[in-house]
C-alpha cells in the first residue's frame, strides 16, 4: 500500500520535473515460466500487489507474445531477431551442450553501451558458455552476476550437467542406454546379449558421474586494467537466488555512477525447483486451497513481486524514479499439465509406466496449453510497462508486440526517436525482425504490428511439447498452427481435472480475437485465409538459417573443480564442431496446399 500511495504522488508531480533532456535508465525484468494467469491483475489468487501497482498505473500489454521456452525467447529478446535467423528455432539450450548464440550476433546491451549506458545483467543467461566470448561479460554486459545455464537449486546454485558421447547425438545416447538396460535385462535371465555395447559406455550403479550437480553461480566485470574477473560466489550457498538477484540490483542501482545504465533482470522463479522461504510459504497457509507445488509456485512469486518492490523504493529514494522505464514480461507460459517424460498428444491424463505423472503448479487458463506448444498459453506472455515518462497511463493495450520488438522500442527511446545517432559502433548489425512499439505504449497511438512469425520448428521431439515438427503466424486477427500447436495441448487449471484437447489437427486456424481460448478451428470454413497465411510463411521459411541442433558431448574438459568453466577463444577445443546442423529437415514439413486439402483439414 506504501508504495501504491508514493507512485501515486510521484505521477501526480512527475510532469512538473524536467528531465527529459536525460537519457532514461531501463530495467527489463524477465520471470522464468511465469503463467498467464498467475498475477494478481489478471485475477490470480497469488498475493503481487507491487506488480499488481506498478502494472494498473503503467500499461497492460494484454498481446505480449514470446517464444515456447526460455533459450529461444532469450535469443530473441536479446537479438531482435526471430529464432530462424539464429538457429534457435527448434528449442533449447539443454543440460551438457555446448552451442550458443553466435558471435556474429549484434546483442541489445551491444547496442545500449554505443549510446553511452552501463550495462548489467543479472540472473540467468541460458545463451551459451563455451567460450569466454560467449559469455554476458563479452556480449555488451559491463558486469554479469547470476549463471550460465538453467534449471538450479535455489539455495545452493548447483545444476546438473549429463555428459555425452562426443560423436552420438543426443538421440543416440538415448537409444544407446536404453539398450543397454536391454541387455542387463538378457545378462540376468541367462541369454546371450543381443547386441554389442561399447566397452566404455558400462559403468557401475555406483557411479554418480552422469547426475553430478556442478556449481554456477558468479560474479564477472573487468577490473581497473580491463582484466575479466571471474568471481565464484560460494560464499551466498543458502541464500535464496530471487533475494540474492533482488540485492544485487539494488546494489548497481545505489552504486552507478552518472551515466544511464541498462539493466537486464532475469529471475529464475518460478522455474522449478519449486523452492521458496518459509516466510513466503506461510502466506499460502490458510489462503490457498492448492497441493505443495501450487502453493510453494505462489510463494516463489510473492518473493519475486516483493523484490520488484524494493527495486522500485530504491529508485524512489535514489531520486531517479521519474526517469527510469520498467518492463516486465515472462520468457513463455507457466509449466501446464503432466509433464516429466511423455505427454500424450491430446493433453489428456498421462500415466508413466512405473509412476504416475506429476502434475505442473502453473496456470494459463483459461488459455490454452503451457510451455513448449505455440497455442496462447505457451507463448502469450504477461508482460507491462511502468514510468512515469508514458504519457497515458493506466491502461490495457491490445497491441501486438513480440519479444523482438523491445531492441528497436529500447533504441527509439534512448536515441529520442532516432534522431540522436550512437556515439560509436561496436559491429556491424544483421538484419532485425523488431519493429518499435513506443510511441503505441507511451501515446497509445495505434501499433505498428500487424504480424509475426511464432516460429518455423523443423525437428519436433520436443521433450514434454510436439513431438513434430511444427510452425505457426499471427496476423491481425488470425493464427495458423501447421502441424500440431502441441502437447500441451488442453486448458489447465490447477484447481480442477484439465479439459482435454478436441484433437490437434494438421492446419488450425483461430480468430484470436473473439476465441483467444482457441477452442474453434476456423480452418475449414476459410481456406482463402489459409492459404493466405501459408504463403506468408513460406516466405519466412526462405530466409531461415540452419538449426544449430542439439548434440551432448564430453564435459569433463570444461569443467574446474565441479565448476563448469568456458574456454579462451583461441583454444584448439573451440575448433571442434559441436553442431548437428539441419540436413533435410528444412523441407520435411509442407509449406504448399492445394484448396481442397485446406478445406478437409
Amino acid at each position: 500500500m506504501l508504495l501504491n500511495l508514493i507512485i501515486l504522488i510521484l505521477t501526480i508531480i512527475s510532469p512538473l520535473i524536467s528531465s527529459h533532456h536525460q537519457s532514461p535508465n531501463i530495467i527489463f525484468i524477465f520471470a522464468d515460466d511465469l503463467g498467464n494467469a498467475d498475477v494478481g491483475y489478471m485475477g490470480s489468487e497469488i498475493l503481487t500487489p507491487n506488480i499488481d501497482t506498478l502494472a494498473h498505473s503503467g500499461v497492460i500489454l494484454n498481446q505480449h507474445y514470446v517464444q515456447p521456452q526460455c533459450s529461444p525467447s532469450r535469443a530473441a529478446f536479446v537479438t531482435g531477431r526471430y529464432p530462424i535467423h539464429t538457429g534457435f528455432h527448434n528449442g533449447n539450450i539443454m543440460q551438457g551442450e555446448l552451442w550458443g548464440l553466435g558471435l556474429e550476433e549484434f546483442l541489445i546491451g551491444e547496442m545500449f553501451q554505443e549510446y553511452g549506458y552501463k550495462t548489467h545483467a543479472i540472473g540467468k543467461w541460458h545463451l551459451g558458455w563455451r567460450t569466454w566470448r560467449h559469455t554476458p561479460i563479452h556480449r555488451g554486459f559491463d558486469s554479469f552476476f547470476g549463471f550460465y545455464f538453467c534449471a538450479h537449486d535455489h539455495y545452493q546454485y548447483t545444476c546438473g550437467l549429463r555428459n555425452g558421447d562426443r560423436n552420438k547425438t543426443s538421440t543416440e545416447n538415448r537409444t544407446e542406454r536404453r539398450m543397454r538396460k536391454y541387455n542387463k535385462k538378457l545378462v540376468r535371465q541367462g541369454l546371450s546379449i543381443r547386441q554389442p555395447i561399447p566397452d566404455n559406455y558400462f559403468k557401475s550403479k555406483k557411479d554418480k558421474s552422469t547426475s553430478q550437480k556442478y556449481f554456477d553461480l558468479r560474479e564477472n566485470y573487468f577490473d581497473e586494467k580491463h582484466r575479466l574477473v571471474d568471481k565464484l560466489r560460494h560464499d551466498l550457498k543458502g541464500e535464496y537466488s530471487a533475494n540474492v538477484f533482488t540485492d544485487a540490483a539494488i546494489d548497481k542501482i545505489k552504486n552507478r555512477g552518472e551515466d544511464p545504465f541498462f539493466m537486464y533482470l532475469s529471475y529464475m522463479n518460478v522455474h522449478s525447483p519449486y523452492q521458496a522461504p518459509d516466510h513466503y510459504l506461510d502466506r499460502y497457509t490458510s489462503h490457498m486451497k492448492a497441493n505443495k507445488d501450487r502453493k510453494s509456485y505462489a510463494a516463489m512469486m510473492s518473493s519475486m513481486d516483493e523484490g520488484i518492490g524494493n527495486i522500485t523504493k530504491t529508485l524512489i529514494s535514489e531520486g531517479i524514479y521519474n526517469n527510469t522505464i520498467i518492463v516486465f514480461a515472462s520468457d513463455n507460459g507457466a509449466n501446464v499439465g503432466y509433464c516429466k517424460d511423455t505427454e500424450a498428444v491430446e493433453g489428456g491424463v498421462v500415466f508413466n509406466k512405473r509412476n504416475k505423472q506429476r502434475i505442473e503448479p502453473g496456470s494459463n487458463y483459461p488459455l490454452r496449453g503451457g510451455k513448449r506448444s505455440i497455442f496462447e498459453g505457451g507463448i502469450r506472455s504477461v508482460a507491462f510497462v511502468h514510468s512515469p515518462l508514458l504519457q497515458v497511463q493506466g491502461r490495457t493495450s491490445n497491441d501486438l508486440i513480440h519479444v523482438v520488438d523491445w531492441f528497436a522500442t529500447f533504441e527509439d527511446i534512448i536515441s529520442d526517436g532516432y534522431r540522436k545517432p550512437p556515439l560509436y559502433h561496436i559491429k556491424n548489425r544483421l538484419p532485425s525482425d523488431s519493429i518499435s512499439a513506443w510511441r503505441a505504449i507511451s501515446k497509445g497511438l495505434p501499433g505498428r504490428r500487424k504480424k509475426f512469425l511464432i516460429n518455423i520448428n523443423t525437428k519436433g521431439a520436443v521433450k514434454c511439447g510436439p513431438n513434430a515438427p511444427f510452425k505457426g503466424i499471427r496476423k491481425n486477427q488470425w493464427k495458423l498452427i501447421v502441424g500440431g500447436g502441441g502437447p500441451p495441448a488442453g486448458w489447465y487449471n490447477p484447481y480442477s481435472a484439465p479439459i482435454p484437447s478436441p484433437g490437434m489437427k494438421y492446419i488450425e486456424l483461430y480468430n484470436i480475437e473473439i476465441d483467444p481460448s482457441e477452442t474453434l478451428n476456423l480452418a475449414p470454413s476459410n481456406p482463402s485465409i489459409v492459404l493466405d497465411l501459408l504463403r506468408e510463411l513460406k516466405q519466412y521459411k526462405e530466409t531461415m538459417v540452419p538449426s544449430i541442433r542439439r548434440k551432448k558431448i564430453d564435459l569433463t574438459p570444461y569443467l574446474q573443480n565441479m565448476t563448469p568453466t568456458p574456454i579462451e577463444i583461441t583454444d584448439p577445443r573451440n575448433s571442434e564442431s559441436f553442431f548437428v546442423e539441419d540436413k533435410d529437415n528444412l523441407n520435411n514439413i509442407a509449406f504448399d496446399f492445394e484448396y481442397s486439402e485446406v478445406t478437409d483439414a
